[in-house]
């Protein structure tokens, strides 16, 4: 059972609409839609956007609310072993304008560079700047990735484990990115 210490939210939290606000929260269909988001690498928010305007309308436009909503679903985030990823994420939508990104405490952010030459020859570390990069070719940013999903489904890597030793004992993992087939 999930929850909710309100703290600077108390007099919002006792009125109705923050008790409705709590139960819409605590489905579990919008707690899967928070994780899925988070999943996905994208502020927790996003998940639940549209079911979210849907059933509360402007009310929940206000900024106080907007701040309620937050603080709520960090706590339902943290009470299912997610982590603070970083906060004041730009998000393009209504409601939100800035939210939360969370993930799981053993993800390890990685970051991917594509040859510049050959796209499909890229090169994953654990830094943006100053990556430690192979000096044979010209290299660009192309991506940031955190879940075992991602790094499978992008990249090929079924193991986190082996691509943080790889990456801390030679400072990249270099891998090849083969073309999808697509049917007609």
């Amino acid at each position: 059972m999930l929850t909710y210490s309100p703290e600077k939210f108390a007099s919002l939290y006792a009125s109705d609409l923050g008790q409705r606000i709590w139960a819409f929260l605590t489905r579990p269909e919008s707690v899967a839609r928070l994780e899925t988001a988070s999943e996905l690498g994208k502020p927790a928010v996003e998940g639940i956007e549209e079911q979210l305007l849907a059933e509360f309308r402007e009310d929940v436009l206000a900024d106080r609310v907007k701040q309620m909503v937050g603080h709520m679903v960090r706590q339902i985030l943290e009470q299912r072993d997610w982590v603070l990823d970083q906060s004041d994420v730009k998000v393009q939508s209504v409601p939100f304008s800035k939210a939360t990104r969370y993930r799981r405490p053993d993800w390890i952010t990685f970051h991917a560079f594509r040859n510049s030459s050959d796209p499909r020859d890229v090169a994953i570390t654990d830094r943006r700047q100053n990556a430690p990069l192979p000096a044979d070719v010209r290299w660009t940013y192309y991506a940031t990735f955190a879940s075992p999903l991602k790094a499978a489904v992008a990249f090929g890597v079924r193991d986190i484990r082996q691509l943080r030793q790889q990456v801390h004992a030679h400072g990249y993992h270099r891998v090849r990115i083969e073309r999808m087939l697509r049917t007609a």
